[in-house]
């Protein structure tokens, strides 16, 4: 009785260990199918941009040195105040007698940093009379991109999130002790918008590769010293080992077998193997 009873305990354990694995065998044969987003290949010249940054300032600003030193008996003007040519601006008492300081020129006062009763030497500037009506952007570039420039030539300026058209003035045919080039050009400013001291942006072609293929950056993987994307063929994801030409933020120069408009995958790629069930959930257009 005892063995007959042993007997159903143990066949009854191996039953219910039996339908518990069941379940996970069932699982396991459950083919993985993974979501997955694609972009499309493309084809073209892949351009490196080079961004330069240049510092805005004045293109005519005009010192007002005093002939004499002396004490300022009167002062007309403050920073800010727009002046005409010959409108008085100051007055110097010196040992030679009274000296009337004018305009030489259109513009508005800066630099003033004296007032009436103080010394003035004849050494350093009285005040500075710029126009701000006209700006220039003074920037260097490298050998590289240098033949990009030329005099005369219309640029675009991205000043403050808003793009502006420059006029090439000047460009150096010596080199500063970098081995860069100072180019300057000028920037109309009648409506005041922008400020000397601001910093510009101007965008160069740094690099072009020809009739290449062109991925997202985003695509690639790397795994030891190879680099490679995964395409969707059919319902599968297919490895392409690539070889990495230029690359960039956003989009990679490449050599691979792929055609334009292969979709390749941008997310959902990191778990894949190659032939991995995926369900392609955004295609790119």
């Amino acid at each position: 009785m005892r063995k007959l009873l042993f007997s159903a305990f143990i066949l009854l354990i191996l039953l219910l260990f039996s339908a518990c694995n069941e379940p996970e065998e069932e699982n396991k044969n459950e083919e993985i199918i993974t979501p997955v987003e694609t972009a499309k290949v493309k084809t073209g010249d892949f351009i490196i941009e080079k961004v330069i940054y240049g510092q805005i300032s004045p293109v005519k600003q005009t010192p007002i040195i005093v002939q004499q030193p002396g004490e300022i008996t009167s002062l007309k003007v403050e920073n800010g105040d727009e002046v005409k040519k010959e409108n008085h601006l100051a007055t110097i008492k010196s040992q030679m007698g009274s000296q009337t300081i004018y305009a030489p020129n259109d513009g508005e006062i800066a630099h003033l940093h004296v007032q009436e009763g103080s010394f003035q030497s004849n050494e350093e500037p009285l005040m500075m009379i710029v126009d701000l009506d006209t700006l220039k952007i003074s920037f260097t570039v490298t050998p590289t991109v240098l033949d990009q420039f030329k005099k005369d030539d219309k640029i675009k300026v991205l000043i403050d999130d808003q793009h502006v058209e420059a006029i090439v003035l000047a460009i150096d045919t010596l080199p500063n002790d970098t081995g860069q080039f100072l180019i300057e050009a000028e920037l109309d400013n009648e409506d005041r918008h922008i400020i000397p001291g601001m910093t510009g942006k101007i965008v160069a072609t740094d690099k072009k590769v020809k009739d290449t293929i062109i991925v997202p950056t985003e695509a690639i993987m790397k795994e030891s010293d190879e680099s490679f994307v995964y395409i969707v063929n059919g319902d599968v994801a297919e490895k392409i080992t690539i070889e990495i030409k230029e690359t960039q933020s956003e989009e990679t120069a490449i050599k691979a077998d792929l055609k334009k408009g292969d979709q390749v995958i941008i997310n959902g790629q990191f778990t894949l193997s190659d032939n991995s069930k995926v369900e392609v959930v955004k295609e790119g257009k």
